[in-house]
């Protein structure tokens, strides 16, 4: 891929130059991000499929990519993270990146084709039921969906994605099975969401198309909507990322309607479900307390009907052995068309549902919780069931994550030499950290790939205060796919005592790092930025750092054995240049070396050795540092860890 030097920031990008996060001459800003790996169909010509009206689909009850039952799909991509208050949860948005999430080819700064989402093959000839019954042009078929220009509403620090210029465009297409070709029914260009709700006080633009031509009434008929991207002018290639994004939303075709047809009697969750925990949405195990519950849920429920409806939602949750663990019950409430009250469902047991109990487990080891929120109409039938339940599995394992692992933008660091950007977090119980994954947004020419030093440091008066670790040599941004996270290894285990710790990243030049930023959840109280040796608290920029601690030998070795506490391991001496003695009991039990093997696995978790159990074992022919030496019994797979330092 190629570019001339004129490479794209977004709106929000260049207003950050006057609103910045931390003061007027902050170090850290506001860039683009990429969007969550989509799924790739290699065969397109496999998903086309002949499908009769009525066509619909809300994108409500799955992710990624487009369902090929219904579409043919190349760039656009299922989530629930870029729409502002979508009329149903979740929506096909349209961006500058292709499937692989790079930035098209052909990218320019006067305008270029991107994504393209197309229907199947619509049998827009006949109905079948009650009967085959042959279709025309007096049978009153209209196309109808909603749009929706990412970048956000409102405060420009709570914003979400990129705004698209006025050059660039979202387009429908109808296809002509007579002349085979494509034709354009509507088009919009580039627009504020701002300027929407300051026009409508909604967050869409809802679009009602009539298919009236003759020509489309075939067995054949087909329609499909295209962006179109521009790029602005931009100097630093570190900013370059996913932009111009377009949300599509309840995609309707069918018969029978009319062209002031705006409702339909549906009551559908409109944001996806989230972390019942105060704070993160995944945490250790082994450091969970009560206290970490959350007190209430924000649950925004809609009415696309025109009349008053009455609903009963509840949730449930479960446990990894699929019990149910807790029920809530929020009743039967009346909600009333947002047509007419520009409003979500407004009653507390069903918009603030309180959260009444705490998770119960065995902290010993990794667990998940799975909550299952359920809406429906309490009379009659609601006509799309798919949008009735949002679903979120709490996870327990052996990381900090205030992210929900989708980077909607990026937060960089500006380019000054030993700057650092460090996020807090608390310990209940005293542990020991290994490693910390990092997303950094994938950027154009690789410029993001700029050495930095890791950092741990503690706490005094909620401030950094003294570094305890240092990474000895620099590292250097890598990205293993969009939205996946690179894991970064400390050179040796850190234990830290219980209480509040800082994980910074620290610039080695004065180069940009752009690190992913999610902004559907709020963290930027734990956000604190040092380029003049004075710790700044919090960004205005409302989201948080993708960057999660990870704590115990698993995450730098990639074990996860259950550890036998009834085992008793001994080395020495240690450190050693050469040969280490193993001293292996067991409590109240006679040992047989026969049934352990061990296992030395260096800190990035790549085997060095592996034999039966001996007493002496020589590692002269290892280079110096340190490794993990795991002693496993092979019948039970239970295991027994030390830390082995070898110093010549």
């Amino acid at each position: 891929m190629k570019l001339n030097k004129v490479i794209r920031v977004s709106l929000i990008l260049i207003l950050m130059l006057f609103v910045l996060p931390f003061e007027s001459k902050s170090q850290f800003l506001l860039t683009e991000a990429s969007k969550p790996k989509k799924l790739i169909n290699k065969d397109k010509s496999k998903s086309i499929n002949r499908v009769v009206i009525p066509f619909i689909d809300d994108f409500s009850n799955y992710l990624d990519e487009p369902n090929n039952t219904l579409w043919v799909n190349s760039g656009a991509w299922v989530n629930t993270d870029y729409p502002i208050y979508p009329p149903t949860v979740g929506v096909v948005t349209f961006d500058a990146l292709t499937d692989e999430g790079s930035l098209y080819p052909d990218a320019n700064t006067t305008g270029f084709a991107c994504d393209t989402l197309s229907s199947s093959y619509i049998r827009l000839d006949s109905v079948f039921v009650p009967s085959q019954t042959a279709l025309n042009i007096q049978d009153s078929i209209y196309l109808s969906f909603f749009v929706q220009p990412s970048g956000g509403y409102g405060h420009l620090w709570a914003g979400i994605g990129s705004t698209p210029s006025k050059r660039d465009s979202l387009v429908l297409q109808f296809y002509s099975l007579n002349d085979d070709s494509w034709s354009t029914i509507w088009k919009i260009e580039g627009i504020k969401l701002d300027s929407i709700y300051a026009r409508d006080s909604v967050y869409w633009i809802y679009v009602n198309i009539p298919i009236t031509d003759i020509k489309y009434f075939n067995n054949s008929f087909r329609f499909r909507f295209l962006n179109f991207a521009s790029l602005d002018d931009n100097s630093s290639y570190a900013l370059v990322g996913n932009c111009d994004q377009w949300n599509v939303d309840y995609v309707y075709l069918n018969k029978d309607r009319t062209f002031d047809e705006q409702t339909i009697r549906d009551i559908a969750f409109v944001t996806p479900a989230y972390s019942l925990l105060k704070q993160y949405q995944t945490m250790p195990a082994r450091q969970f307390r009560a206290s970490d519950m959350g007190e209430n849920l924000d649950i925004k429920i809609v009415n696309l009907s025109n009349i008053p409806l009455n609903s009963i939602y509840k949730y449930e949750v479960f446990n990894s052995l699929n019990e149910s663990v807790e029920t809530y019950d929020g009743g039967f409430e009346n909600i009333y068309p947002y047509i007419q009250t520009k409003e979500f469902q407004s009653s507390p047991n069903h918009a603030k549902p309180p959260i009444n109990f705490t998770y119960s487990f065995d902290q010993t080891s990794w667990t998940w919780f799975d909550i299952i929120h359920t809406v429906k109409e309490g009379v009659g039938q609601d006509s799309r069931t798919s949008n009735d339940t949002i679903r979120f599995k709490q996870r327990f394992e052996n990381y900090f994550a205030y992210d929900d692992a989708t980077a909607e933008n990026g937060f960089w660091i500006k380019p000054v030499r030993n700057s650092n950007l460090a996020v807090s977090f608390h310990l209940n119980a005293a542990d020991t950290i290994t490693a910390v994954d990092i997303y950094f947004n994938s950027t154009y020419e690789d410029a993001n790939q700029k050495p930095f030093f890791l950092c741990i440091w503690n706490s005094l008066g909620q401030r950094p205060n003294d570094t305890i670790y240092r990474s000895n040599t620099y590292l250097t941004p890598t990205t293993e796919g969009l939205n996946q996270f690179a894991r970064y290894i400390l050179e040796h285990p850190v234990v830290l005592d219980t209480g509040e710790f800082f994980v910074s990243l620290e610039t080695k030049n004065a180069d940009y790092l752009n690190i992913g930023f999610d902004r559907n959840t709020d963290a930027s109280l734990k956000i604190f930025g040092n380029w003049t040796n004075v710790w700044q608290q919090n960004t205005i920029l409302k989201g948080s750092l993708m960057l999660r601690p990870y704590f115990g030998y698993e995450a730098a070795i990639g074990l996860r054995q259950v550890e036998d506490n009834n085992l008793n391991l001994s080395i020495y001496p240690n450190p050693t240049s050469s040969v280490f003695n193993i001293n292996l009991s067991e409590s109240n039990n006679t040992i047989n070396n026969s049934d352990y093997e061990i296992r030395i696995l260096n800190i990035l978790g790549r085997e060095v050795y592996r034999g039966k159990f001996k007493t002496q074992i020589n590692v002269s022919n290892l280079p110096n540092g340190v490794y993990i030496l795991s002693v496993i019994n092979k019948v039970t797979h239970k295991a027994k860890q030390e830390k082995l330092i070898i110093q010549k």
